[in-house]
């Protein structure tokens, strides 16, 4: 596996786990998490989620709708170190399995102590 910052081996891991907890420790208690999905499933016309405490609803009902949750990384790119940065991870998303309608996605993500600050995630 490539030299990735290690908030992006997590955020992997996390996700594949689909273990809500462990995805929500992730962020801070001010991070922000930005997906058209937020608006389509929450309702919200920015789709923007800011605070953890909302990010945990999105991630609460995410994870009890979903079997499997798979990224395949194509490329990061990255700057910073595993304490503080920014990245752009593109890859392929497979959910519940289902490989023929995988997705394409790049995720812009900040973080700061170790931590996810900001997730902008783009479909393709």
């Amino acid at each position: 596996m490539p030299q990735w910052p290690k908030i992006v081996t997590q955020w992997q891991s996390a996700w594949a786990s689909l273990d809500a907890d462990t995805i929500i420790d992730l962020y801070t208690e001010d991070a922000e998490h930005m997906s058209h999905v937020v608006t389509e499933r929450m309702g919200i016309a920015s789709g923007t989620l800011k605070t953890r405490a909302k990010i945990k609803l999105y991630v609460d009902e995410s994870t009890k709708r979903l079997s499997s949750f798979r990224a395949d990384i194509i490329s990061v790119v990255s700057d910073g170190n595993d304490d503080a940065g920014n990245a752009a991870v593109e890859y392929w998303r497979i959910i519940n399995g289902r490989e023929d309608q995988r997705t394409r996605v790049m995720e812009r993500v900040e973080w700061n102590g170790g931590k996810l600050t900001s997730c902008r995630v783009f479909h393709f």
